[in-house]
């Protein structure tokens, strides 16, 4: 019933809308708080994951997981009793970031090849989160200090149920950009405008090793050898912008008294989550190796939109932190989220465009649309759900929502959720 459940919030989406805003809420926060009837038994399905030395938990591993997984007695302590999994590294070795990391990657390579033998075997994905081997390592923190612990592959982070830490970009204008054709200057001709790449591939290639796409599993890889660069092939160009080095650091968001118009982008058809809805201008998760926030949005919004980073590091205005738990992976799986999303806000002059089709291949275009438009592409679920939270946020921070529409009271405190680790 539940993977029903999660079926049909994926693949029909629009077909159960319109949605409220708290629907949207209610549809991303699922976990139960632990005042709630359901609490115990939904976190009896759980174990609570630990890393010795340090006595406060990092997350909760569905039971599916932790039977899924070869859980090396090297470095693994399991008690089924108390429901607990232990990270620890043998007293003969030095308990290090480095030492977890490696034993940490060794585990989900483990999961990840037996699952996709598994996988060949029955000729079905039976077990998606641990099939797809990111190639990209995100930091594992401990929740008190924020200490760094490891590193680890962005396949384990849903897996293990921590916190993951993402940013979202609303990029919005007061005008138009400069390169858009507008064929009559009606309100109904501007009141959206969309660019598209009609032709858009993106392979990655593993040096020494062979070629594999995006969702291709790596198991017949030397993780060794896991060195990959990405390779765009466009054939289509999108909006032009001023070159990035001739674009103005600061002062350069002054505005006509035109209508605030929002740059949604569009998602890639190959995602493996949500693909070809709306989503923020740009978005991604937190990695390893960003100094911060800020840089990780800077990062994400260059590649996947080619935003110049100089302006946006000048003019780019954080707006707050989200706080959600869901029920499910961002794969439809069983499992625990804690997600920390970091938004961000820019307004771009008309001389600046989202351009996708340079970028990474993840965004396959952009829509442009009113504030009044972006309520009813929520309304009617067509914008990824997490991502909306974020534009709901945004509209919030701006005064742009009535009470009746979902304000500060129910949606705001639901935005703000502390997470509780037992």
């Amino acid at each position: 019933m539940y993977a029903m459940s999660l079926l049909k919030t994926r693949a029909r989406l629009a077909e159960d809308a319109p949605y409220a805003n708290l629907d949207l809420v209610n549809m991303v926060d699922t976990w139960p708080h632990p005042s709630s009837p359901s609490y115990a038994n939904h976190t009896a399905k759980y174990y609570t994951f630990f890393v010795d030395p340090y006595p406060k938990p990092f997350g909760y591993i569905h039971k599916d997981f932790v039977r899924d997984l070869p859980w090396r007695t090297e470095y693994w302590l399991l008690d089924h009793g108390a429901k607990t999994i232990t990270l620890a590294i043998p007293a003969d070795r030095p308990n290090t970031f480095e030492t977890r990391t490696k034993a940490m990657r060794q585990t989900l390579w483990d999961g990840h090849r037996q699952v996709a033998a598994e996988n060949k075997r029955v000729g079905t994905i039976t077990r998606r989160s641990l099939y797809r081997w990111c190639n990209e390592l995100f930091p594992l923190l401990y929740p008190p200090t924020r200490e760094p612990v490891l590193e680890l592959d962005g396949c384990g982070v849903d897996m293990l149920g921590i916190i993951n830490e993402s940013v979202f970009l609303v990029a919005y204008t007061y005008g138009l950009p400069a390169a858009a054709t507008i064929s009559s200057p009606s309100a109904s001709s501007l009141s959206t405008l969309e660019r598209v790449t009609s032709s858009t591939s993106v392979t990655s290639t593993a040096s020494t090793v062979g070629t594999s796409t995006a969702t291709t599993p790596l198991s017949e890889i030397d993780m060794s050898k896991l060195n990959f660069n990405s390779r765009l092939t466009t054939t289509t160009t999108n909006l032009a912008v001023t070159d990035p080095t001739t674009v103005p650091c600061a002062g350069a968001t002054e505005h006509d008294t035109g209508e605030l118009r929002v740059y949604l982008s569009r998602r890639a058809a190959w995602k493996s989550a949500w693909p070809s809805l709306l989503d923020c201008s740009a978005a991604g998760g937190l990695s390893s190796s960003d100094a911060s926030a800020l840089e990780g949005v800077i990062r994400e919004a260059h590649e996947e939109v080619r935003l110049p980073s100089r302006y946006l590091r000048s003019n780019a205005k954080y707006i707050g932190e989200s706080r959600l738990q869901l029920c499910e992976t961002e794969l439809g799986e069983e499992g625990c989220q804690m997600q920390v999303q970091h938004c961000f806000e820019v307004e771009l002059p008309d001389y600046i465009a989202p351009r996708p089709a340079d970028g990474d291949g993840e965004v396959t275009g952009w829509v442009l649309v009113t504030v009044g438009e972006l309520k009813e592409k929520l309304r009617m679920g067509e914008i990824k759900p997490a991502s909306g939270l974020v534009l709901i946020r945004w509209m919030l921070e701006r005064g742009l929502l009535t009470e009746e529409e979902g304000g500060w009271g129910e949606v705001g405190r639901r935005l703000r959720r502390e997470f509780v680790v037992q």
